[in-house]
């Protein structure tokens, strides 16, 4: 927490425009985030400390920094785990965000974050949009995808996996 607050101050005084990612501890400091305007990337599933920095690390961290009045995204630091940042997404419900703020943590945070909302984000006409359509809540680990399009292609739905999946399922 104080390594944000001082970050915070060092981005002030030089007119840095920031974007905090991390952030384990952000929740105690999540006035002065707010304050500063400054969006955040946070891993709902941090909750043990992986150093000193991070000894006050929650699974509310996400709820509480957006119940500041905080913009949050979600992040994943490995890259080949990304497909599971929904679930994370998920957890931080669980653990007291609201639904739509998790979903916009997800889609239009994000884009706004990064200064592209105007091309991506939401479904609006004129947008680029890659959709999901899912057989049910998808925030929840146990819904699967009905179908995909990528700037408006749908995608097939068949891969090795589910080719071996059909083939042995018998």
């Amino acid at each position: 927490a104080s390594d944000i607050v001082a970050v915070l101050r060092l981005a002030g005084e030089l007119g840095l425009r920031l974007i905090l990612a991390g952030v384990a501890e952000g929740w105690e400091v999540a006035r002065e985030i707010a304050a500063a305007g400054v969006p955040v990337l946070v891993e709902p599933l941090d909750n043990l400390p992986e150093s000193f920095e991070q000894l006050g690390a929650t699974l509310e961290n996400a709820a509480r920094l957006r119940a500041a009045g905080v913009r949050v995204a979600f992040m994943n630091g490995d890259a080949h785990n990304a497909r599971n940042v929904r679930q994370s997404a998920g957890n931080a419900v669980a653990n007291g965000m609201s639904w739509h703020d998790a979903l916009a943590a997800l889609t239009t945070v994000p884009a706004s974050i990064w200064g592209i909302d105007d091309r991506y984000g939401s479904l609006e006409p004129g947008k680029e949009a890659d959709l999901v359509i899912w057989d049910g809540d998808p925030l929840e680990v146990t819904t699967f995808a009905d179908a995909v399009f990528i700037r408006g292609v749908e995608m097939p739905m068949v891969s090795r996996q589910t080719l071996l999946r059909d083939r042995y399922r018998k």
